[in-house]
């Protein structure tokens, strides 16, 4: 990952010595005993990590193989561009990473995210990767030089994307369809109505690929609760709205994600 100094915007170079990197301003970082870097100078909000309950939940949600079938979706379209370095913008405890690189031999894997509690786990699980602690809207890459950049529904420009990209670079982008989440929508706003597909266009980029990718997950009171806690539909519920979906909710939720492979054009 070509990464630059979050303090004055200069490259970073790897320190041979101690394995972690500096600039040509003397600014140095020195990694965590996991391996991962923490880019964001001073103290962390709390707010930007998980509790422990909810990321432990969150990974043995993703072990149990409930999103298998987006990743399958994801490695079809990335395995014909050849072995790659593939850095994920707000990556959390790096499943999709780790899944991939299972599907992707060859290729090199990163992460960026604001959870310190969330790369700790990513780095630890995924020691050969490189992770880093950093906002992903801003993440500290340098211009031109990303290889391939995953981004699952992030707000950040296209513009910065694009400027993070080397020519000839790609962008895997993944965002929610319109049956996403139904049955929770429904349960929550009885007259919601489906939107129109509608796939996303990205200035400044040539499309390569699309692909839909639409599954269902069987629900238990358990996996009810967990949806609720970590859909941004279940934050808006009210107590009485929670209760009733977490026991007497729906068997089954539709997952229901479109990606979209693009490219950056070799001559701007």
């Amino acid at each position: 990952m070509h990464l630059q100094c979050p303090r004055c915007r200069s490259p970073l170079h790897l320190h041979q010595a101690s394995n972690g990197s500096y600039c040509d301003n003397k600014h140095h970082f020195d990694p965590e005993p996991e391996g991962y870097l923490d880019l964001i100078p001073g103290k962390k909000n709390p707010k930007d990590s998980d509790s422990r309950s909810l990321m432990r939940a969150k990974r043995n949600f993703l072990e149990q193989g409930h999103m298998q079938p987006l990743v399958e979706a994801m490695a079809t379209l990335l395995a014909p561009l050849g072995e790659r370095e593939l850095v994920h913008l707000g990556c959390g405890e790096g499943y999709y990473c780790r899944a991939l690189a299972e599907r992707l031999p060859g290729w090199r894997f990163g992460g960026v995210d604001l959870a310190k509690n969330a790369i700790f786990a990513a780095s630890k699980a995924q020691p050969d990767a490189s992770f880093i602690i950093a906002d992903p809207a801003r993440a500290p890459l340098q211009s031109g030089k990303a290889d391939l950049l995953l981004v699952n529904d992030l707000k950040v420009k296209t513009e910065q994307l694009c400027d993070w990209l080397a020519p000839g670079g790609y962008l895997l982008y993944l965002q929610p369809g319109p049956r996403h989440q139904w049955q929770l929508r429904v349960s929550l706003n009885p007259v919601s109505m489906e939107h129109p597909l509608s796939w996303p266009t990205l200035t400044g980029f040539s499309q390569i690929a699309q692909q839909r990718s639409q599954f269902s997950l069987n629900l238990d009171q358990s996996l009810r609760g967990f949806v609720l806690e970590t859909s941004r539909l279940g934050w808006r519920a009210d107590a009485e709205q929670r209760h009733l979906f977490t026991q007497q909710g729906p068997d089954e939720l539709e997952q229901d994600l479109l990606l979209s492979l693009w490219q950056k054009p070799l001559i701007s």
